[in-house]
């Protein structure tokens, strides 16, 4: 084949792979040369185009990634053209992109400059890249404080797969070696479910969160109301019983409620955490707090609004204000449950809210209250006392005006900055 032709038919491959083609190319011998090396004496045919299309589901599988703050890169064997083609296809670079890094140009690691380190960081496509190149890169990342999470199916993936944070081997085409190595094996072999995986991630996260908010603060406000109540010398102190009875009831349901929360539309919104992100960072203690200070505020203002408005007693009654405590905090916990959804959207629309777990949690303590308030036996044990209709009026009433105190104070915005 003269140069000529040789140039015209690699300008053809090029045309080719830069649409997204994976090009080979064909050749016969014929039988009168059999014997000779196979790749010797060969006699060109042609040029042959496949095409492997990604599935429909991994350009918004990006977009979600982008959303999260997750860069994706694109590392292969194949031809850069067809890595840039099938990249702008599935939205990892923009139409005006054209930026490679070939295989050929990567350096040792031990030989990379701070510009090579910064060049392979900001790349979004590596092509013609060995297994050894794979690793290296996976090193700068690390270098940097990225978590790294890498897919690959073959033998020679394995070594990548292992250092990476996150080794995602596949399920249906992944060689046994890939697996065994992973973290983490897809059986669809999609792109799509890691991003459902970072999500489900993320959705557990933040519920073990909620939990540990809700039942801080709930407790909190027994500690603080125990406290003030003997500090002050008052006659409506908790009763053991009673603060068991909170802990063991009204506290449980809701929090394990809590745990199936399906996650709100912004889980996915959020920029990843640092990995050393307690679970209650500082500005949650403030807001534990905060909770905590509302809900006995609300607490005992009802047992004073009720002695001396409702009632206006001369001498305290001491078991029916120890009612009013108790079932007014029992409100306001329960209540107080609806304020672990989202603060960026609207009350009703917060995944806690729209979890119906939690609404079986809080109505299933509601029943439990009312149903062993008419047991007699059980009545005597908590200390419980005949209450009017305004009393559990008040008590029911404190309790949502300690959840809307809350919900609007988190709205405003030096709440958000806490």
């Amino acid at each position: 084949m003269s140069p000529k032709a040789k140039k015209t038919w690699l300008g053809e491959a090029d045309k080719m792979a830069s649409s997204g083609l994976k090009v080979l190319a064909g050749a016969f011998k014929s039988d009168a040369n059999a014997a000779q090396e196979l790749a010797k004496d060969l006699v060109f045919v042609g040029l042959f185009g496949l095409i492997d299309p990604p599935r429909k589901e991994i350009p918004a599988a990006i977009r979600h990634c982008r959303d999260a703050g997750i860069e994706v890169v694109m590392v292969t064997g194949d031809h850069p053209a067809t890595a840039k083609a099938i990249a702008r296809q599935l939205g990892i670079i923009d139409a005006d992109e054209t930026d490679v890094v070939l295989g050929k140009e990567m350096p040792d690691f031990e030989k990379l400059n701070k510009a090579d380190k910064s060049r392979w960081v900001a790349a979004k496509i590596f092509a013609r890249v060995s297994p050894k190149q794979k690793l290296d890169l996976i090193r700068v990342f690390q270098e940097r404080k990225a978590i790294v999470g890498m897919t690959g199916d073959g033998v020679n993936d394995a070594p990548a797969l292992k250092k990476a944070d996150i080794g995602i081997a596949m399920g249906k085409r992944g060689t046994q070696v890939a697996q065994d190595v992973a973290d983490m094996v897809l059986r669809d072999d999609s792109f799509a479910s890691i991003v459902a995986a970072i999500r489900q991630g993320r959705v557990i996260f933040d519920n073990i969160r909620k939990f540990v908010i809700y039942l801080l603060s709930c407790n909190l406000s027994e500690l603080a109301i125990i406290a003030i109540v003997a500090v002050s010398f008052l006659d409506f102190q908790l009763k053991p019983l009673q603060i068991l009875f909170i802990n063991l009831v009204t506290d449980v349901l809701p929090a394990l409620a809590l745990g199936l929360t399906p996650g709100g539309p912004e889980v996915m919104k959020q920029k990843p955490r640092a990995v050393n992100e307690p679970i209650i960072d500082k500005s949650r203690w403030w807001r534990i707090f905060f909770y905590a200070g509302i809900i006995t505020a609300t607490s005992i203002g009802a047992v004073y609004f009720s002695h001396y408005i409702l009632h206006d007693w001369g001498e305290w009654d001491a078991a029916l204000s120890n009612n009013i405590l108790f079932f007014t905090l029992i409100s306001a916990q329960l209540f107080h449950v609806f304020n672990m959804g989202s603060m960026d959207l609207p009350f009703w629309r917060t995944e806690v809210v729209r979890n119906r777990y939690v609404w079986f949690a809080v109505g299933g303590c509601g029943l439990i209250v009312a149903g062993l308030y008419q047991i007699a036996p059980v009545r005597k044990a908590l200390s419980m006392v005949p209450m009017s209709v305004a009393d559990w009026a008040l008590s029911i009433g404190a309790g949502l005006l300690a959840m809307v105190v809350i919900r609007l104070v988190r709205n405003l915005k030096f709440f958000h900055l806490a």
